[in-house]
């Protein structure tokens, strides 16, 4: 069977679990009703496709921007050049458009209030951000003067001015090498009749009016977790749009290496080739565009890396395709963002990228934990019923003990697994190959042992009954009563294959937990009670005969637990 069509089943499987803890739920939900996403909730990541959550285990990379994501994105005015706050703010306020809503534009707007300033004149023309271009112009007029006023990067300004001092180079460098995010602002008069000749001709020789530094401290734990990715194998490289010193302070803040910052204009003369062995020790980019970013993508990719990669603009909507996972922004990212992407952040936040890795893996091996469970209880039923052909005897189970058995045993230990917390060393393994088939020779060979032992365990305890000629219907009691202990027993042993039951804890994962009193408690139910063992086919069987299958079956199945052990020496 192909690996995608036994993904199916057991997703059918896990379909049928009707309590599970609130931050499971909707992925529950999501697989009885078939539908294209789920939330985790406590992670705020919206997934798309169930295919998304298990590619997102396997990422080696995350490209990742700066603002809002590794940082907080509550810019402040730390500081204006020269010192002269009414004069520079003026300026950057009157630059801004009418509909300017960035976090640095509202701040400008916020301190302008603060001081009393207001934008003057009317807003003539306008050439906004993007296309490679890092500055915006506005043309204003106020009673028949007209003025231009340039912003945006520093660098870029200062090469539209007539003249700059070595000072205000000086104070950028500063500015940034505190990671804080600069932009310059420059004005020009202009007469009637420039108003309408094209930017180009007119953004020259224009008047510095000063560099505006805002602060946007990076996000609490961000380190951590940029720390414990790393020593889980998974790589963090920042792509921004910022000043490459300001780039390079808040990735050597977070842990990111920053020896060498990489900036747009040096990938532009780059060739792909030369770009694909770059990528594979430089993490930090700046002054990079939407383009810059699809690039280094394609380039990790080409070195077999797979890429997570996290977007907000419309002209990211080819890197978030591109990539192997695209993760859009959900609080500042557009629909055309969200829509290329395979999962959306609702808090922007690079934490929560790491988290929902994890989270992937723990949904892979979630989902592989359940499908060998399933699989070794139904190559366990086969056998039971095949021995009796060959043996020439009875059937151990009576057909309403099948049905019993199919509609709630089964499929209800199996969406136990959902909840089934992350294995403890999650956070340092390496990433698994993506290619990795869910059922491998490994997984085939343990699913048939486990089916084996299941169908031994039983098998006996039918044996045993039958040599001590009682009836039928109390052999199959018996066989019935094995059955649903070793169920459990096994599905216990499988929550982990490397970690000891004794060391996970029994009571860790309450969905099984509640399962299984729920099985003992029907089984108990089944027999005991006329009205329901007359009609499941079941005979009374004394309470010490019952313990004694269960202690039978606790020893047999559970002396696959022995098996942890020589995996962990190994």
């Amino acid at each position: 069977m192909r690996g995608e069509n036994i993904r199916l089943m057991i997703l059918t499987g896990l379909s049928l679990s009707f309590a599970t803890i609130p931050e499971e739920l909707p992925i529950v939900i999501t697989m009885v009703l078939g539908l294209g996403s789920y939330t985790l909730s406590k992670k705020n990541l919206l997934v798309k496709r169930l295919k998304a959550a298990e590619t997102l285990g396997t990422a080696t990379v995350i490209v990742t921007d700066k603002t809002g994501t590794i940082t907080e994105s509550r810019m402040k005015i730390a500081s204006v050049y020269p010192d002269d706050p009414a004069a520079v703010l003026g300026k950057a306020l009157s630059s801004l458009s009418l509909y300017s809503l960035t976090p640095m534009e509202e701040e400008i707007k916020k301190r302008a209030a603060g001081l009393g300033l207001a934008g003057r004149g009317r807003e003539v023309r306008q050439r906004n951000f993007g296309n490679g271009i890092k500055t915006r112009a506005v043309i204003r007029e106020d009673n028949g003067d007209y003025e231009l006023l340039t912003s945006g990067a520093p660098e870029d300004v200062l090469a539209l001015c007539a003249e700059t001092g070595a000072d205000v180079r000086e104070a950028l460098s500063k500015e940034t090498s505190m990671g804080r995010r600069v932009i310059a602002v420059a004005y020009k008069r202009l007469s009637p009749t420039d108003v309408n000749l094209d930017f180009k001709a007119l953004e020259n020789g224009m008047t510095l009016a000063g560099l505006v530094s805002f602060e946007d401290p990076p996000r609490p734990g961000v380190r951590t977790t940029v720390l414990d990715t790393a020593r889980a194998g998974i790589r963090t490289i920042l792509v921004t749009g910022d000043h490459p010193l300001t780039a390079g302070y808040i990735a050597s803040e977070v842990g990111i290496p920053s020896g060498r910052v990489i900036t747009g204009s040096e990938l532009d003369g780059m060739t792909d080739g030369a770009l694909q062995d770059l990528v594979k020790t430089e993490s930090v980019f700046a002054r990079a565009t939407p383009e810059h970013k699809y690039r280094i993508v394609k380039a990790l990719q080409q070195n077999g890396e797979v890429v997570a990669v996290t977007g907000d603009g419309i002209n990211d909507a080819l890197a978030l395709k591109g990539a192997d996972i695209g993760i859009a922004m959900g609080i500042r990212g557009t629909d055309v963002a969200r829509e290329a992407a395979e999962v959306v952040l609702s808090d922007d936040n690079y934490v929560t990228i790491t988290e929902g890795v994890f989270e992937g893996r723990k949904f892979f091996d979630n989902l592989r934990k359940g499908i060998k469970y399933y699989l070794s209880v139904k190559a366990a039923l086969v056998l039971i019923f095949l021995a009796p052909v060959l043996l020439g005897i009875p059937m151990p189970l009576a057909p309403i003990q099948i049905i019993l058995l199919e509609l709630f045993m089964d499929l209800a230990a199996s969406s136990g697994f959902v909840a089934e917390p992350a294995e403890p060393g999650i956070h340092t393994r390496p990433p698994r190959n993506p290619k990795e088939n869910i059922i491998s020779n490994a997984v085939i060979r343990d699913i048939l042992t486990k089916g084996f032992v299941l169908f031994a365990a039983v098998t006996g305890v039918y044996l045993y009954a039958r040599s001590r000629d009682l009836g039928l219907r109390e052999a199959q009691t018996f066989a019935f009563s094995a059955w649903i202990f070793g169920h459990i027993v096994l599905a216990f042993v499988s929550r982990s294959d490397e970690t000891p039951l004794i060391s996970m804890g029994v009571f860790t994962n309450w969905v099984i937990d509640l399962w299984a009193a729920f099985a003992v408690s029907a089984l108990v139910a089944g027999m005991y009670v006329p009205f329901l063992s007359r009609r499941l086919g079941l005979e009374p069987i004394s309470p010490a005969e019952l313990g004694l299958v269960a202690v039978a079956m606790l020893a047999v199945v559970g002396s696959l637990e022995v098996r942890k052990l020589f995996r962990r020496e190994g």
